[in-house]
């Protein structure tokens, strides 16, 4: 509890979208990791498309605070109606939404490493279980690499190597 009391006093919008970005970026070496490893294109739907959902998420607690700035700063009463204005509301809903995401990313980031080859401690295996075994789902359905394709045709079909 004292370590929750001390990020939400210490971190605001731009921090929070800082340490979600680092995220993004460590969950995403660790799905290319795995991806290449099996031959599947990086930019499958599953790589590139990935990325592409996550900047959004890690951008929504600088938009939160963004939308925090202007209203601080508006006067307390405007056009005769007195506005009492709470910014901690916003403070507050940022930092929930950057725990929720940052708790996404974690078991994504554990459950990539675990398939780029890399062991978590037993005690974690439970609380990645399930994305685990929906990214090993997603991956039947991606397309293969061109190296993983040559492979393919070459022992299938042999390779100009073969030819004597």
């Amino acid at each position: 509890m004292q370590f929750l009391k001390l990020m939400y006093m210490n971190l605001n919008g731009a921090t929070e979208t800082t340490v979600l970005f680092l995220f993004m970026m460590i969950d995403t070496v660790f799905a290319n990791t795995w991806r290449r490893r099996r031959g599947v294109a990086i930019t499958s739907g599953g790589g590139l498309g990935g990325l592409i959902k996550s900047i959004p998420l890690a951008l929504m607690p600088v938009l939160i605070w963004i939308v925090e700035i202007p209203l601080s700063l508006a006067p307390d009463h405007i056009a005769g109606l007195a506005i009492n204005f709470n910014p901690v509301i916003f403070d507050v809903i940022a930092f929930l939404v950057f725990l929720l995401i940052a708790w996404y990313w974690v078991k994504s980031i554990l459950a990539n490493a675990k398939l780029a080859g890399y062991n978590p401690p037993d005690w974690l295996e439970k609380f990645i279980e399930d994305e685990y075994h929906v990214k090993l789902g997603k991956i039947k359905t991606e397309p293969n690499s061109a190296k993983k394709d040559q492979k393919q045709v070459s022992q299938t079909y042999g390779s100009r190597n073969d030819i004597k």
